[in-house]
């Protein structure tokens, strides 16, 4: 049976930039699996150039614990066009006040590793959220068991693929937010698959599921 290390994640403001905005840098609503990896490689002082390989079997999952709000902020920025300097204005999308639960599993030896690091609060490079700037706050809740994945109509904890789930729209009471992430990617970190996925910050989701693992007390989708 795999094992499965909990931990909670938070921060003033987050940054989690789509790449293929330029002049107006906007934001991913919820911190996606590969930055997972990224703060996971952070923290065990993974070097850049081996993270991929260290952390393509990693699977995670994600709680989005609190509502999403945005600020869009203006910079002025440098270029060198030429011999000279120019400033032009850019528009730079904030995530605030984020808190995530994290589920993530993995061989034994890194979730023996993970956990340790995780308990003594020792990380030899300070996680953040997207950006050096965006400091997180990382709790550990404990290592638990994942329960084998069943297919049924439950309710979900996580965000999840829209692929692995019809949702049951009766038992929506609150917003559900739709946002399509970055889910792979390759050796030289750029992103090579995409999902659309749903995921709520007021309540559960319920539906007809697939791919759902029992951690604990919550119904999770690991990517």
């Amino acid at each position: 049976m795999k094992k499965c290390v909990v931990f909670t994640v938070q921060g003033e403001f987050a940054r989690f930039r789509k790449p293929y905005t330029t002049t107006s840098a906007l934001t991913f609503t919820t911190i996606h699996p590969i930055a997972v990896k990224g703060m996971i490689g952070a923290i065990l002082g993974v070097d850049k150039t081996e993270l991929y390989e260290k952390t393509k079997e990693y699977k995670v999952g994600i709680s989005v614990l609190k509502p999403v709000k945005k600020d869009m902020q203006s910079f002025n920025l440098l270029t060198m066009k030429g011999k000279g300097l120019f400033r032009f204005p850019s528009n730079v999308e904030f995530l605030r006040r984020v808190a995530y639960r994290i589920f993530l599993t993995c061989e034994d030896e890194a979730i023996s590793k993970i956990q340790s690091t995780l308990m003594k609060n020792e990380f030899v490079f300070t996680p953040y959220l997207g950006a050096s700037e965006h400091i997180a706050m990382i709790k550990y809740e404990g290592t638990v068991n994942v329960e084998p994945s069943v297919d049924y109509e439950s309710k979900v904890d996580t965000v999840i693929a829209a692929e692995a789930i019809k949702l049951n729209m009766d038992k929506v009471n609150g917003h559900i937010y739709s946002e399509v992430i970055p889910v792979s990617n390759n050796i030289l970190r750029e992103y090579t698959k995409y999902k659309k996925v749903f995921f709520s910050t007021e309540h559960e989701l319920f539906g007809e599921t697939i791919d759902v693992c029992k951690v604990r007390d919550y119904n999770v989708y690991f990517f």
